[in-house]
């Protein structure tokens, strides 16, 4: 008669421990998710976001946005993505994998191109 009276306690609790389980098994066990980061971009032949390398705004920096599966990127370029060159790219029949370039209707002042005329330094 217990058990009739908290029936919803006695399936939810359970429920609950099994989905926290099997979540951290799959995000931290098998690093089984999406990652984003940026990616190299060149503004002079690509459409490109624009972003700030200090608060001051002083330099800008020209990026893509890359996302992929976590394990994939581990297996590419390790541990360490920084300086790994296949991280910029998604290779042919990956899935999972994309690379965003800047749109001017859509993103706005987030973009920017530039012309071989704005690299004359003066």
């Amino acid at each position: 008669m217990h058990f009739l009276n908290n029936i919803m306690l006695y399936v939810l609790i359970p429920l609950l421990i099994l989905t926290v389980v099997a979540s951290y098994y799959r995000f931290l066990v098998l690093n089984d998710h999406p990652v984003a980061y940026e990616g190299f971009c060149d503004p002079y032949t690509e459409e490109c976001f624009v972003g700030c390398e200090d608060d001051e705004c002083l330099e800008e920096s020209y990026y893509t946005e890359v996302e992929r599966y976590a394990p994939t990127l581990l297996r590419l370029c390790g541990d360490d993505i920084s300086d790994c060159e296949a991280a910029n790219t998604c290779t042919e029949n990956e899935d999972g994998c994309s690379v965003a370039y800047c749109e001017p209707e859509v993103d706005g002042e987030a973009c920017d191109t530039l012309s071989e005329s704005d690299n004359i330094d003066i």
